[in-house]
């Protein structure tokens, strides 16, 4: 791999490494919200909407791994 394929594939990590940090905290954060503040309707709202966020930014993180994983396998 040339120097200019590396940077390119450290970008391409360090995006999906950030993608996949916010899936986590988001699902890790709507659990506990739901979890501890299930009892009022802000709670259970905000519950949702973080894992709902969570599932959302997983499928723009499958998408873009997938191509990241393709375009490592044309230029490794």
């Amino acid at each position: 791999m040339d120097e200019g394929n590396r940077e390119v594939f450290k970008t391409k990590f360090i995006a999906l490494t950030i993608l996949l940090n916010i899936v986590i905290l988001c699902i890790a954060m709507g659990v506990f919200a739901l979890c501890r503040y299930s009892s009022s309707a802000i709670g259970l709202a905000a519950g949702v909407a973080l894992i709902a966020a969570g599932l959302l930014t997983s499928v723009a993180f499958r998408r873009k791994y997938l191509r990241a994983k393709l375009w490592l396998e044309e230029n490794a």
